[in-house]
């Protein structure tokens, strides 16, 4: 039987914990192209209304799609901070600024959830803690200390290979749809191409603002609980805490850079941003779903 994705709303990054606040730019809106049967319109000037015609979706997925992988089923979850256990993520004094969705296409809100403390009960600063990969998964992105997220790593996990208890946990997946192409409300959002799988889905994990450069390489494998880096305060950061976000998208996509709100960004730096930001293509979704 055929089944759509149901498309999420919210999108955004003002961290409001950390100081990690964005001002959207008025400009022109995105091309995301090579996706199979939706895009984006071409780039328009800003003084021009933008117009927005995608080509009708018809991305499907099957029941069997969704049935767990077998031996390929990844570990269970496992806690982003060392030390810290799942139960204990969900706590006031850890769970410092809450996932915030702002209306489709605007970078506004807060996309993820930050995890923060002042000191450790043993007396010991955030900044520097361990933090751990959530699942068994690939290495899709690496960022070096661009802004907002400064260092950051991304993960993907393909939807087939997760355990049934966590994906009965996700958003959508008894109603399925593809991503649907969404316009920029107000960032600009320069052309770019990427390439994906569009007949399967996967679960990305973005952590953001690690206190150094990702030593991991792209395509690399991830086990859950694997140490990925440190609490850091990189980018738009004043205090040290970690950035989560997860989102569900396209399966097979690499992001090789991403950056904006910075006048030194490039427009394919700026692009890939709008992309997994705004786009629409890769769906935010609250993460602390994801913890028991």
């Amino acid at each position: 039987m055929h089944r759509q994705f149901v498309v999420l709303a919210g999108w955004t990054l003002a961290f409001l914990l950390a100081g990690c606040t964005s001002s959207p730019t008025p400009g022109p809106v995105s091309t995301v192209t090579n996706a199979p049967t939706a895009s984006l319109p071409s780039s328009v000037e800003v003084s021009t209304p933008p117009e927005y015609s995608p080509s009708p979706t018809s991305i499907q997925r099957t029941e069997e799609t969704l049935a767990p992988a077998g031996s390929e089923e990844v570990s269970a979850l496992c806690s982003p901070l060392e030390g810290i256990d799942l139960e204990n993520l969900n706590t006031p004094d850890l769970l410092k600024t809450p996932f915030q969705a702002p209306p489709p296409g605007d970078d506004g809100g807060h996309f993820g959830v930050d995890f923060a403390y002042w000191t450790s009960p043993e007396g010991n600063p955030m900044l520097g803690l361990p933090v751990n990969a959530i699942l068994d998964g690939k290495v899709a992105g690496i960022i070096y200390n661009r802004k907002p997220y400064g260092n950051t790593v991304i993960l993907e996990t393909p939807m087939e290979n997760l355990p049934k208890e966590i994906r009965e946990r996700l958003p959508g997946l008894n109603a399925q749809t593809v991503p649907t192409p969404i316009p920029p409300r107000s960032l600009s959002c320069p052309s770019i191409s990427f390439q994906g799988n569009f007949s399967s889905l996967s679960l990305y994990h973005l952590y953001a603002h690690l206190n150094k450069p990702p030593s991991l390489t792209l395509g690399e494998s991830v086990n859950c609980g694997t140490e990925i880096g440190e609490v850091g305060s990189t980018g738009n950061s004043v205090n040290a805490h970690l950035h989560l976000e997860t989102r569900l998208g396209p399966s097979g996509v690499t992001f090789h850079r991403l950056a904006h709100y910075d006048n030194s960004a490039t427009p394919e730096e700026m692009g890939w941003y709008c992309l997994w930001r705004i786009s629409g293509f890769f769906q935010a979704f609250d993460p602390m779903i994801l913890f028991p």
